[in-house]
C-alpha cells in the first residue's frame, strides 16, 4: 500500500501534469514542441500519454526504487538471462518504466517475511524457524551490500547517491524484525 501511494505522488501526479501541459502546448490535437535546457523535442500528440509517464519515471522514480529494492534483486537475474527483454515489455514503455512498474510485484515475498517478522515480535503468531532463517539471511545481506556499497566496492569510482543508501537503509529496518523475532523466540522457549 506504501508503493502505491508513493507511485501515485511520485509517478501518476507528475505524469497527468506533464500530459496536461502538452495538450496546452500542441492545442488542437496538435504535435507539442518543448524545449527544457539543451533537450529540444518535437512530440507527436498520439504520444503524449507515453512521453508523460516515460518522463516522469526518468524524473521522479527514486523513491519507488528505493522502495522495492528487493523486487530490483529478484529481477536483475531474469533481464540479465533474457537476451533482450524489451521484446516482452509494451510498445509504449521504456525498459526503465516497464521495469519499475513490475519490481513491486518481485518485491510482495519480501513484504510478506516481514509481515511474519511482525506477527512473531507481537507474539500474534510463532515465526516458523525456516522463514525467519530466510529473512535474517535477507537483512544480513542487505547489511552487508549497504557496507559494500558505502565503501565503494560494488561500483568502485561512483558517486554516492542518496536514494540508494535510503533503500538499503529502509529494508535493513524492515527485514531487522526477522532476526529480532528469530532473538524473542528464542527467549520465550
Amino acid at each position: 500500500m506504501v508503493g502505491l501511494a508513493v507511485w501515485a505522488v511520485v509517478i501518476a501526479v507528475p505524469a497527468v501534469q506533464t500530459y496536461r501541459a502538452l495538450q496546452a502546448i500542441g492545442a488542437q490535437g496538435q504535435n507539442a514542441t518543448v524545449a527544457v535546457g539543451t533537450f529540444h523535442a518535437t512530440i507527436l500528440a498520439e504520444n503524449f500519454w507515453a512521453f508523460a509517464v516515460n518522463e516522469a519515471v526518468v524524473t521522479h522514480s527514486h523513491a519507488l526504487t528505493a522502495i522495492a529494492m528487493p523486487g530490483a534483486l529478484v529481477e536483475m537475474p531474469f533481464t540479465i538471462a533474457l537476451t533482450n527483454p524489451s521484446l516482452w515489455y509494451p510498445k509504449q514503455l521504456d525498459e526503465w518504466t516497464a521495469s519499475l512498474l513490475e519490481a513491486p510485484v518481485y518485491c510482495l515475498v519480501a513484504w510478506w517475511l516481514v509481515g511474519v517478522g511482525m506477527e512473531g515480535l507481537l507474539g500474534r503468531r510463532r515465526g516458523w524457524w525456516p522463514l525467519l532463517l530466510v529473512g535474517s539471511v535477507a537483512w544480513a545481506t542487505f547489511v552487508f551490500m549497504l557496507g559494500e556499497y558505502l565503501l565503494g566496492w560494488m561500483l568502485p569510482g561512483h558517486a554516492i547517491e542518496g536514494w540508494v543508501v535510503a533503500g538499503f537503509g529502509l529494508w535493513i529496518g524492515l527485514l531487522a524484525v526477522l532476526p529480532a523475532a528469530w532473538v524473542l523466540r528464542g527467549r520465550r522457549e
